[in-house]
């Protein structure tokens, strides 16, 4: 494997661990450590280490060391107004361009969220809801908005679940409100379409404004 391949392996491999919260917020995280669990030099792991610095996923903390980024709850809320006027926008053009494969295609990433939501693994359904806002950009054609998009919910997958304490009750909500999404875009009703995505970022703005703080529940 090339040098290139492999720096962008390791990359997606920790930004997936993050995400996941395999690595939690506020952990320590070690060169050395994730260099022997990929099999690699610790060249790859430390530039990987690096470009999540830059996107704000990791911190380097002056003489303590290297840990993954604790996000406040300020810096959520004012993501969510960002995600809103973004989401809005991908909303639209998805209901306008969106084919029949399409449609189908974002029926079986729902329904493979609920699967994994019911079962109690939140990591991956967490995983699943930002690939479902993620595909609903992609059938915009639109790269840049792509590019929005798929940042802002990588950090909204790396914070959801260490945020939600998932009850039954939110679980419910959470795929009544993914599923009312889906078949409004499925059937191309834009105002329908764009009330639930309104509808899912505000139950995220309510859960987050319900908490002093995020360490609280992190």
């Amino acid at each position: 494997m090339k040098i290139s391949g492999l720096k962008e392996f390791v990359y997606h491999e920790l930004k997936k661990k993050l995400m996941s919260s395999s690595i939690r917020q506020g952990e320590r995280i070690w060169e050395e450590e994730i260099a022997k669990e990929f099999g690699v030099s610790r060249t790859p792991v430390r530039e990987a280490i690096n470009r999540l610095i830059a996107e704000g996923f990791v911190e380097n903390r002056p003489r303590k060391g290297i840990f993954a980024a604790e996000i406040s709850k300020e810096e959520l809320l004012k993501m969510l107004d960002i995600r809103i006027v973004l989401e809005e926008l991908s909303v639209r053009m998805c209901c306008f361009l969106i084919s029949d494969e399409e449609v189908e295609e974002l029926k079986s990433i729902y329904q493979e969220f609920s699967l994994k939501l019911r079962g109690g693994d939140y990591g991956k359904a967490s995983e699943l809801d930002s690939k479902l806002h993620k595909f609903i950009a992609q059938v915009s054609d639109n790269q840049k908005l792509i590019e929005y998009i798929d940042d802002i919910q990588d950090f909204f997958a790396y914070t959801r679940t260490g945020v939600v304490h998932w009850t039954e009750k939110k679980v419910e909500r959470s795929l009544k409100d993914h599923y009312e999404l889906v078949e409004a875009i499925s059937r191309r009703d834009e105002a329908k379409a764009m009330k639930f995505i309104l509808q899912d970022i505000e139950a995220m703005r309510k859960l987050l404004s319900s908490y002093e703080e995020l360490a609280e529940i992190i």
